[in-house]
């Protein structure tokens, strides 16, 4: 018969349990210890070996695109290599810089440091390579505002202003937005040496990049329209663009409408701009009023402008010298050279004298329409009796004496009389 365990073999056997117990949590603790995280047995793992959990576990397309994104964001560049990429551009190697470029630093600060250094020469070759370089570097040094910056500076100068602006066309495809300041850097480059129409179009790309035009924006179209003789486009620009934009015109912009219609005798087009300046209650100044009143002597209107002198004075805008000076030169170019000798009384009456800017500018008006010879005795009834104080005789002996222009030979000793009276006044 067999006895029964004793007390002490069943508690030997419960210290040898504990001790067995504690060696093992201590080397799973070390091991969790080392991993920086807590230990998990895995109830697939073979051989009773323990692994642990390093926590949570992304989805395998987030894990993914995370792993993308870190191999496309741009690393930090070498800075001996940056230095050596200019350096190689700057002085022509551009095989060298290529190169380098290609194998060792594409990323976006490197591109625009090579492009700025291409685009810095004035060297037409370089800047044809420029957009071979920035093909090189898509996709991995996708471009950026600044990139584009410095390929349209770079075309602006070289003269080629429209490729500039196709240029800037692509940024929002690149979900890149255009600069404000550079849009209008570009406009002012279309409207020096670009076509005006390319000048006009622009405009639209600025209102739908979110860049409103300013009034120098408008001014400059316009100038540029005009200069290829454009007028009814410029016309359009101030009356309806410019609203648009919320850039009221001024009197600035009608008289220079005033004065292109003019000068092409678009006489009806000259109403037109008046009647719409009126309207929208801007007080016309006297050079409007110049220029408006002088319209009306070239369409033949001459008693239309006479009245238009008269409304002048009831309208709190008295007329000057040159006011009467157009009507003068309108009178001669008619044939009635009573009514013209009559408004240069007029004038002289209310107290106006020629100083030599506006005898200057109605000899011209004379000159221009071939009527300055038959204009030649009332030339020098104004010259004795309606010049000014401050007249520069010097101006005047070139006008009327030593020039021969309004002097006849036999008449050399009148014009002479007249110059010495001209030398007696300014002193």
């Amino acid at each position: 018969m067999s006895s029964a365990p004793s007390a002490v073999s069943v508690c030997r056997q419960r210290q040898r349990e504990r001790r067995r117990r504690r060696a093992s949590d201590g080397m799973v603790a070390s091991r969790a210890k080392r991993k920086g995280s807590p230990c998990q047995q895995d109830d697939g793992s073979q051989g009773g070996e323990t692994e642990l959990y390093s926590g949570p576990t992304l989805p395998e397309d987030e894990a993914t695109e995370m792993s993308a994104r870190r191999r496309l964001s741009p690393q930090p560049e070498p800075t001996g290599h940056h230095r050596l990429l200019v350096t190689l551009a700057r002085h022509g190697r551009l095989a060298a810089a290529a190169a380098l470029f290609s194998t060792a630093i594409r990323t976006t600060s490197a591109l625009n440091a090579l492009l700025a250094s291409l685009c810095s020469s004035s060297s037409p070759t370089l800047l044809r390579v420029a957009p071979s370089v920035l093909l090189r570097a898509a996709p991995i040094a996708a471009p950026d505002a600044a990139t584009f910056r410095i390929l349209t500076s770079a075309l602006c100068r070289a003269g080629q202003p429209s490729a500039a602006a196709d240029l800037l066309r692509c940024m929002p495809a690149l979900l890149l937005d255009p600069d404000p300041g550079h849009c209008r850097a570009v406009l002012a480059s279309l409207c020096r040496c670009g076509p005006a129409g390319d000048a006009l179009a622009f405009l639209d790309d600025m209102r739908r990049w979110g860049v409103p035009p300013t009034r120098p924006d408008h001014r400059a179209v316009v100038d540029a329209l005009l200069r290829e003789g454009k007028a009814a486009e410029a016309y359009e620009v101030v009356s309806k663009q410019m609203d648009a934009d919320g850039v009221a015109p001024g009197l600035p912009e009608f008289e220079r409408m005033l004065r292109a219609f003019s000068a092409g005798r678009e006489f009806d087009a000259v109403e037109k701009v008046f009647d719409e300046m009126l309207l929208r209650g801007l007080v016309p100044d006297v050079g409007v009023y110049n220029v408006y009143v002088g319209a009306l002597c070239g369409k033949g209107d001459l008693a239309g402008a006479r009245r238009m002198v008269a409304c002048m004075e009831r309208a709190g805008c008295p007329p000057d010298v040159r006011t009467f000076g157009v009507v003068v030169a309108g009178c001669a170019a008619a044939g009635d050279m009573d009514a013209a000798r009559e408004v240069a009384r007029e004038a002289m009456r209310r107290g106006l004298r020629w100083d030599s800017p506006a005898l200057s500018e109605l000899v011209a008006l004379l000159r221009a329409g071939g009527h300055a010879e038959k204009a030649r005795p009332l030339l020098l009834e104004i010259l004795r009796q309606g010049c000014a104080a401050g007249v520069d005789a010097s101006a005047l002996r070139q006008l009327i004496g030593e020039g021969g222009a309004l002097c006849a030979a036999d008449e050399e000793g009148q014009c002479a009389g007249v110059v010495a009276d001209a030398k007696a006044v300014a002193t």
